[in-house]
């Protein structure tokens, strides 16, 4: 081997019950080419410190360690790019963060190679997953495509930051040497994701290689997502992020931008945009309902029922946590075995739940009920 070709970049903050998965996915990396990780700690209050040191003394010649002596996100510092273009020596930069990981131990050669023989392309992205805060039940699919293909631009920007696996992306490090104003909006996946894609699309791998760990403490998801007032916050930052792409691109996406714009509205108003059209389809709902999913999505649609009087037989979730509790609109959390066995309504809140359930030999009808939720 010679030269590093590839720097993984782990950014880490409190996440010493995961972290070191991550890292031994990592390492467990079959390579024809040296590759580095970099560690970037914003002042973990847990052992994620002592965790690091460990591996960087382990492993000397391959991890590098980078411990903040102040919290760089609480200023919103934009602490990534500096990593990349000062302290990465790799041509290429992969990133997963310390509660995610990988799960093909040829993950990093065969981007490297996508990304060889695709050199109009300055992102890679393959399919990635969602699983339980403990990491052992797969709750979710990334997956854009079911085939390896280019994904466009607009797809990119259509998709919003949840559309590609953040522990999936691969970048080369010269996207980078520039930085365009929509980027110093927000520091946010998104961004990295758009403007990976902008020189000619992003190369897409159908191969199930990465992993994001849903709810994980101390993550983004949980601390926003759960948060209506953060998350108010966040989405105007975004529409403002999509607003300064749409005039850095001399308006080339401007149809693209102004429909993703569409997200920015809550799905319970989505919903009150198509209130006729549920009522009616309710009206034909038979015998025992259930409500598939307890996400974003989930949690609206239970709103949105509760206040025109309809009551589910109970609600649930691929992840089944918290069986046999309520939710905080009431509602019974079941297994979803249960639901299985004795639904004969299945309202699916997200389109993959939806495909999920209608391969399943089921007696229950299955509604798809994100079509009344498209955006976001």
């Amino acid at each position: 081997m010679g030269k590093c070709e590839v720097s993984v970049i782990c950014i880490t903050y409190n996440q010493d019950r995961y972290l070191e998965r991550a890292l031994e996915s990592m390492l467990s990396q079959k390579t024809e080419f040296d590759y580095e990780i970099i560690l970037h700690d914003d002042v973990s209050t847990d052992s994620t410190k002592d965790i690091i040191r460990k591996y960087a003394d382990k492993y000397p010649n391959k991890i590098r360690a980078i411990f903040e002596t102040e919290n760089q996100y609480s200023k919103g510092v934009n602490f990534v790019i500096p990593i990349i273009r000062n302290i990465a020596k790799g041509r290429y930069i992969a990133f997963c963060e310390g509660d995610d990981f990988w799960i093909d131990e040829k993950k990093l050669q065969l981007q490297y190679e996508a990304m060889e023989e695709h050199p109009e392309c300055d992102m890679c992205a393959c399919w990635g997953c969602t699983v339980t805060e403990d990491g052992n039940n797969e709750v979710s699919q990334i997956r854009p495509r079911n085939e390896n293909c280019v994904l466009p631009i607009e797809d990119v920007i259509l998709g919003g930051g949840q559309y590609l696996v953040t522990a999936g992306l691969f970048f080369r490090k010269r996207a980078f040497d520039d930085e365009l104003p929509f980027e110093k909006v927000i520091a946010l996946d998104y961004a990295q994701q758009i403007k990976g894609a902008l020189r000619g699309g992003a190369y897409y791998i159908d191969k199930k290689m990465a992993v994001y760990r849903r709810n994980a403490v101390g993550s983004w998801t949980n601390d926003v997502l759960k948060d209506d007032e953060r998350l108010s916050i966040q989405w105007e930052k975004e529409r403002r992020l999509l607003n300064t792409l749409d005039q850095d691109t001399g308006y080339k996406y401007h149809e693209t931008i102004v429909e993703r714009l569409k997200a920015y509205t809550s799905f319970l108003n989505q919903l009150e945009e198509h209130k006729d059209e549920i009522l009616s389809e309710i009206e034909k709902i038979k015998g025992k309902c259930f409500l598939w999913g307890m996400g974003r999505r989930g949690r609206n649609l239970e709103v949105f029922f509760k206040n025109i009087g309809y009551e589910f037989e109970g609600i649930c979730d691929a992840a089944n946590e918290e069986v046999g509790g309520l939710t905080k609109q009431g509602n019974r959390i079941v297994d979803t075995g249960y639901v299985l066995e004795n639904a004969d309504t299945i309202i699916a809140t997200t389109k993959w739940a939806y495909d999920d359930l209608i391969k399943m030999d089921l007696k229950a009808e299955v509604l798809d009920f994100q079509k009344y939720m498209p955006y976001g």
